[in-house]
C-alpha cells in the first residue's frame, strides 16, 4: 500500500511532468511557426585597374530564392583597398610578392566571411585596361603575374575550380556590359520592369580606358544581345582604351614634348598657373598608349625631367584635348571619332547614369555649380547645360594654384580631367544639352559602389548550384507527431496528479 510520502513523490513528479509537457508543447507551437532564412552564399571579386586595386565583397540568399536567381536581394557587404597601387607595380611576379601585395585586403575581406560559408564563396580577380595595356608590351611578364596570382588565390580556402577563368584579364566589352548590368539591376530596370527602352545607358571612366553602353536595337556592329530574365537587351557598348584620365594625361604631356623638341621645362595649359608636375621619360613614355606620333625625334635618357609648368589657359587647353578625338577617320554618319562606330544621335530620352572617375572628378567641380548633390550624394545634371559647366571648368583651368588650399594628389589635374570629360561627351560621343537632362553623375546606389564588378559577379557565379535550407525547423510530420507525445505525456502526467491526490486525501480521512 502506498505511503503519504510515496503520494507526495508521485504527485510532485506527475505535476513537473505535466509543467514540462505543457511548456514543450508552447515550444513546439513556437518551433513550427519559426520561418529560417536562407543560407547566406558569398562571392569576392577583384577589380584590378590601372591605377589601383580594390575587392568587394558580395552576399545573396543561397536558394536563389524569389524566382530572381542570383540577383535577388544581392549587396555589397565591404570593399577593401590595396595599399601599393595597381597590380602593375610589381616587377617581380613571384609568389611572395603577390602574396605581400594582396594579403592585408584580402584577409580584410574574407574575415567578414562565416567559417561555415568560405568552402562556397567564390574569388574571380578581373584585370582592365592596366593590365591590357601591359599585355601589349610585355605578354611574358602578364601571364607571370596572372600565374602567381592564380597560385595564391588557390591557397585562400575558397571556391576555386577554373583558375583560367576566375583569374584573367577582361575585355573592355566584358567590362562595359558588366557596368550596364550593374546599374541597371540596382536601378530596378531588370527584373522589375522588362522595358529595354527604359534602361540606363552607362558611361565609365577608368584611369586606362573610358567604356560607352547603351540600349541600341539597331546598332549594326557592336551590340551584344543580352538575355536577362526572360527578356532581351539589345546593347551597344564599346572601350576606348588608351582614353582613360591617367593614359590620356600621359598622351597629353607627350604631345606637348613633341612639339617643343623635347626641351626640360614646358608649358602646360591645362594645368592651372603656378604648379609644375616634374616627371621622367621612363615613366612618360613606358605606356603603350603613346604611339610613334607621340614620340619625340631626339633620342631620349630614360632618366631625362620634364618640368611641366601650368599656365592655365583654358582655350589652349580645349584645343588641345579636342585634337586627340580624331573625327576626321570617320567616313559614316553613325562614328564617335578614331573611326569607332557608334550609333549618333543618342537619343534624348535615353536615361544615362556616368560612373567611377566621372564622380571623383566631378565632386571637385560641384563647387563651382548652382549644383548640389542628392540625399544619395549623387548629382543630377537637368538644371545645368553645357554652357554652365564649361563657365566652372574654365573658372577653374585659369584659376591660380596659390588659391587652392588643401589639395589632394589628385587636384592638380582638376582642368585637364573635366576638360577630358566634358569634350568626350559633347564632342567625342556628339551628346547634347538634351542628353544633360536625363544625365546623372553616381557613385552607390543602395551603399553598392556602381562600377563592373557588381554586373560580372551576378553572370559568373551563375554556375554555383543553389543551396537550400528547410523553410521551418520542424516539418509539419514531425510537429504533429511530437504534439501528440507532448498531449499525450501531459494527459497522462495530469491525470497521475490528479489521482495521487485524491488517495492522500482519503488516507487523510
Amino acid at each position: 500500500m502506498l505511503t503519504r510520502t510515496n503520494l507526495k513523490i508521485i504527485f510532485a513528479l506527475a505535476a513537473n511532468i505535466t509543467i514540462c509537457s505543457f511548456l514543450g508543447t508552447m515550444v513546439l507551437i513556437v518551433l513550427r511557426h519559426t520561418k529560417l532564412l536562407p543560407f547566406q552564399d558569398y562571392a569576392l571579386v577583384v577589380d584590378a585597374g590601372s591605377t589601383h586595386t580594390k575587392i568587394f565583397l558580395y552576399t545573396w540568399p543561397a536558394d536563389k530564392s524569389d524566382g530572381r536567381g542570383l540577383t535577388s536581394r544581392v549587396h555589397q557587404i565591404k570593399s577593401c583597398s590595396v595599399d601599393y597601387g595597381p597590380i602593375t607595380t610589381i616587377s617581380n611576379a613571384t609568389h611572395d610578392n603577390i602574396k605581400q601585395y594582396f594579403d592585408s585586403a584580402v584577409t580584410n575581406c574574407i574575415n567578414e566571411i562565416p567559417l561555415t560559408r568560405k568552402s562556397r564563396t567564390l574569388i574571380f580577380f578581373g584585370a582592365t585596361a592596366g593590365l591590357r595595356l601591359a599585355e601589349l608590351r610585355n605578354s611574358s611578364y602578364v601571364n607571370s603575374l596572372l600565374n602567381s596570382t592564380r597560385t595564391y588565390l588557390s591557397s585562400l580556402g575558397l571556391l576555386f575550380r577554373s583558375p583560367e577563368h576566375q583569374v584573367r584579364i577582361i575585355s573592355g566589352s566584358e567590362e562595359g556590359l558588366s557596368g550596364w548590368i550593374s546599374v541597371n539591376i540596382l536601378m530596378r530596370q531588370l527584373f522589375e520592369n522588362t522595358n529595354p527602352i527604359e534602361t540606363y545607358g552607362v558611361s565609365d571612366f577608368g584611369g586606362g580606358s573610358t567604356q560607352l553602353s547603351f540600349i541600341a536595337p539597331h546598332a549594326s556592329k557592336q551590340r551584344f544581345a543580352m538575355n536577362l530574365f526572360n527578356a532581351t537587351y539589345d546593347v551597344y557598348s564599346h572601350s576606348y582604351l588608351c582614353y582613360g584620365q591617367e593614359q590620356s594625361r600621359l598622351v597629353h604631356l607627350s604631345q606637348l614634348i613633341k612639339r617643343t623638341n623635347a626641351t626640360s621645362l614646358i608649358n602646360d595649359p591645362c594645368l592651372q598657373s603656378g604648379y609644375i608636375q616634374n616627371i621622367t621619360s621612363k615613366e612618360l613614355f613606358r605606356t603603350a598608349c603613346i604611339h610613334r606620333e607621340y614620340v619625340p625625334s631626339t633620342n631620349l635618357n630614360q632618366s631625362t625631367t620634364f618640368s611641366f609648368v601650368g599656365t592655365g589657359d583654358y582655350e589652349k587647353c580645349q584645343m588641345t584635348v579636342k585634337q586627340r578625338f580624331n573625327k576626321s577617320s570617320c567616313s559614316i554618319q553613325n562614328c564617335s571619332f578614331d573611326g569607332v562606330y557608334q550609333p549618333v544621335p543618342i537619343s534624348s530620352s535615353l536615361k544615362f547614369i556616368a560612373v567611377a572617375g566621372w564622380y571623383s572628378v566631378f565632386k571637385h567641380l560641384a563647387p563651382h555649380l548652382p549644383l548640389l548633390p542628392n540625399k544619395d550624394k549623387n548629382y543630377e545634371l537637368a538644371s545645368l547645360n553645357l554652357t554652365r559647366i564649361k563657365q566652372a571648368v574654365k573658372a577653374i583651368c585659369n584659376q591660380s594654384w596659390f588659391d587652392v588650399h588643401d589639395p589632394d594628389r589628385y587636384r592638380p589635374f582638376l582642368c585637364f580631367n573635366s576638360m577630358l570629360h566634358w569634350t568626350l561627351f559633347e564632342y567625342g560621343y556628339s551628346m547634347t544639352d538634351e542628353n544633360l537632362k536625363n544625365f546623372q553623375i553616381v557613385k552607390k546606389i543602395d551603399s553598392n559602389e556602381i562600377g563592373w564588378t557588381f554586373g560580372y559577379m551576378i553572370n559568373q557565379t551563375n554556375y554555383l548550384d543553389p543551396q537550400y535550407r528547410p523553410r521551418r525547423l520542424l516539418t509539419q510530420d514531425e510537429f504533429i507527431v511530437l504534439l501528440a507525445l507532448c498531449l499525450l505525456l501531459c494527459t497522462i502526467s495530469l491525470a497521475t496528479a490528479v489521482t495521487a491526490i485524491y488517495v492522500y486525501k482519503k488516507h487523510r480521512k
